[in-house]
């Protein structure tokens, strides 16, 4: 076993050593445009963002998806201790519109430092975090020994496989033990990955994997009832989300459907509030008889078509209707979060183009939640199965599940951090 001075020893050497390579990759990045010139003096400790007063958790990530899976995280630690502010840092790029549209309301950013004395000690004097959450494969070895030398607690969570490809230890095998070390408490996202930190000398605890989770969405749930009473069984698919290239497609699908199901119910959430009309005057050209979201205290039975007006009270047709078609992804609009879909108990269809949630949407392919089609041939395919009552329940049961595996690993690192802050107090 190393002494703590030849630790120190192996942690300086590899400092020299890849001290050039951090900067030399950001600059790289910056020549080829898939890194923020504007911010680039972050990479060097400093910070464009005014330090809030009062407690800090830093959470480090690789990139936006690391960040979204510690959302769950966040938003309980802004709920329950609102004096605490979260500051994420990234190592790859993430749009400051992509952050804000995808975080909760008051979390920070800014990119991590490059991994050199300066750099790090700019960083950590500015911001002074009380606590450090890693949730990132690749450790950085002079950050991890700074951390350490000034007595910050600091976690190692969601770990997966530590990343000895990474350009600050590659070759240098012998660095990994004293960096482990100096964590507070490792928290691994399964055995794998605990094995692994054991093989190198460390202790680690099993947490399961942090995932990216639903947000929760309020609905009146006296009007459901009423709702619910007046379509008395009738089947429903909801789409959610439509951008206006869309509007003629969903209302098509409609049409078609209603040929081989009875009393088939279309809702219809558009994307932008001011698309409304477009898509009444739709219902008027192919002569769907419609109905608007904020007149419904009587339902005719002949109503074929219900038009929300935006996504305010969405919570209360995830409610309803037991298929959801997810908007932005038969054009090329990247699609939207499927997980609030799912954590209400719907079916999923989508279409190709789901770019901005890549990974969630094939998570829920993989374990049968999900439908891709392509056109309107497909979705009126998928829509009159879907709504036949058992397929619809094994899908929707098949996305809750998806919808709420990280669960339990939030809640166990919530608590890990209520650790380090006794009765809800500031350290």
């Amino acid at each position: 076993m190393p002494s703590k001075n030849l630790s120190e020893r192996l942690l300086r050497g590899a400092v020299r050593i890849r001290e050039p390579l951090s900067q030399h990759y950001v600059a790289r990045r910056l020549a080829r445009g898939i890194a923020d010139a504007s911010r680039a003096n972050e990479r060097r400790g400093m910070s464009y963002l005014v330090r809030p007063v009062g407690p800090i958790i830093w959470f480090h990530v690789f990139g936006l998806q690391g960040a979204l899976n510690l959302v769950g995280v966040m938003q309980r630690i802004c709920e329950e201790i609102p004096e605490i502010t979260c500051l994420v840092t990234s190592q790859d790029q993430i749009m400051d519109c992509v952050f804000d549209l995808r975080m909760p309301e008051g979390i920070l950013h800014q990119y991590a430092p490059f991994d050199k004395p300066a750099a790090v000690k700019r960083f950590l004097d500015y911001w002074s975090p009380s606590l450090c959450i890693w949730a990132d494969d690749a450790l950085m070895p002079v950050m991890i020994q700074e951390i350490s030398e000034r007595g910050m607690s600091s976690i190692l969570a969601n770990i997966v496989n530590i990343d000895m490809a990474n350009p600050h230890i590659s070759g240098l095998p012998n660095i990994v033990k004293p960096l482990l070390q100096n964590f507070s408490q490792i928290l691994a996202s399964n055995l794998e990955a605990k094995l692994q930190v054991e093989r190198f000398g460390a202790t680690a605890k099993l947490m399961g994997a942090l995932c990216e989770e639903a947000l929760a969405l309020p609905h009146d749930e006296k009007r459901r009832s009423r709702i619910a009473k007046q379509l008395d069984g009738r089947p429903v698919w909801l789409a959610v989300g439509v951008c206006l290239d869309e509007i003629d497609q969903i209302l098509a699908a409609q049409k078609k459907a209603l040929s081989q199901t009875h009393r088939l119910l279309l809702i219809i959430v558009p994307k932008r509030r001011e698309d409304v009309d477009r898509i009444c005057n739709g219902c008027k050209t192919l002569d769907l008889h419609f109905k608007k979201s904020n007149d419904l205290d009587e339902i005719p039975p002949r109503t074929e078509v219900i038009v929300a007006k935006g996504f305010d009270g969405v919570g209360l047709w995830y409610q309803i209707a037991a298929v959801c078609f997810v908007g932005g992804s038969l054009g090329p609009h990247g699609g939207h979060n499927p997980l609030e879909v799912a954590n209400f108990g719907s079916a999923i269809i989508h279409g190709p183009h789901v770019d901005n949630y890549a990974n969630i949407y094939m998570r829920l392919r993989d374990a049968g939640a999900a439908i891709e089609i392509a056109s309107v041939t497909s979705l009126v395919k998928a829509v009159t199965e879907l709504v036949i009552p058992d397929r619809a329940a094994a899908m929707a049961h098949a996305g809750w599940m998806v919808s709420s595996e990280g669960a339990k690993a939030t809640d166990a690192l919530v608590e890990v951090i209520w650790d380090y802050f006794p009765m809800g107090a500031a350290p």
